[in-house]
């Protein structure tokens, strides 16, 4: 993630605070206001279900109260790491400047069941479902992607050394063919949340990941997708 702005003031341009303790509380913005303005942001720009949690302010910031809605935004989408560095300001009429802003860290959590390994595997030493374990990992911060389910990953080999308790990812493993020319498949179109699904024909092998053509077994239309297990070749609509 993009180092945050120092967060001694959290570099609040504040033209409104006077200095500490000449005011009382009330004419102070409110720190749990600040961090849930940029979490409800966040939440609304990640997928459901996720678990979004700011962090602390500096116990010594002091901004004005802010006569309107906050306001956030951010250019730092660092999602896929699980960070977020969040603008929120205060304005005192709609468009106009801003009379104070500060920088809140924000992280993710998405918390799901992935591929675990249960001991050390070399190169080349295939993979049975007794090496692997479904186990919580937070995939936020699962840069290099990761697997859900035992046919992803078994019959298949590695690349390179992996340790145990490790999170196997896709680019670890070396692409055995989970569907071969002539294979009977179903062909599952994603997009502009549809999902259709249809039966279709291989037209060349292809290992998890790769993308091959399949003929549709109704319209006979040729189509490029993704294989996403040794039956299912996804398509974008």
């Amino acid at each position: 993630m993009r180092a945050a702005p120092a967060l001694s003031l959290l570099l609040a341009t504040s033209l409104l605070a006077a200095a500490a303790g000449a005011a009382p509380a009330a004419a102070w913005e409110s720190a749990s206001r600040i961090r849930a303005t940029a979490e409800t942001w966040v939440a609304a720009q990640s997928k459901p279900g996720v678990t979004v949690q700011a962090g602390a302010l500096d116990a010594r910031l002091r901004l004005g109260a802010c006569p309107r809605e906050l306001s956030a935004t951010s250019n730092d989408n660092t999602a896929s790491s699980g960070s977020w560095t969040v603008q929120v300001s205060c304005a005192a009429s709609a468009g106009g400047p801003a009379l104070w802003r500060v920088y809140v860290p924000v992280r993710i959590q998405d918390l799901r069941e992935v591929l675990v390994l249960t001991r050390a595997l070399r190169p080349g030493e295939p993979i049975t479902a007794a090496d692997l374990v479904l186990q919580s990992r937070d995939v936020a911060t699962l840069g290099y992607g990761y697997l859900e389910r035992l046919d992803q990953a078994v019959g298949q080999t590695l690349r390179r050394p992996i340790a145990a308790g490790s999170t196997l990812t896709p680019d670890t493993l070396i692409g055995v063919k989970l569907i071969h020319r002539g294979n009977l498949v179903t062909i599952l179109g994603q997009g502009a949340g549809l999902q259709v699904q249809s039966q279709g024909k291989a037209l060349s092998d292809g290992a998890l990941g790769e993308s091959i053509q399949v003929e549709n077994s109704r319209s006979r239309r040729v189509v490029q997708g993704l294989v996403r297990d040794s039956g299912t070749v996804e398509v974008a609509l």
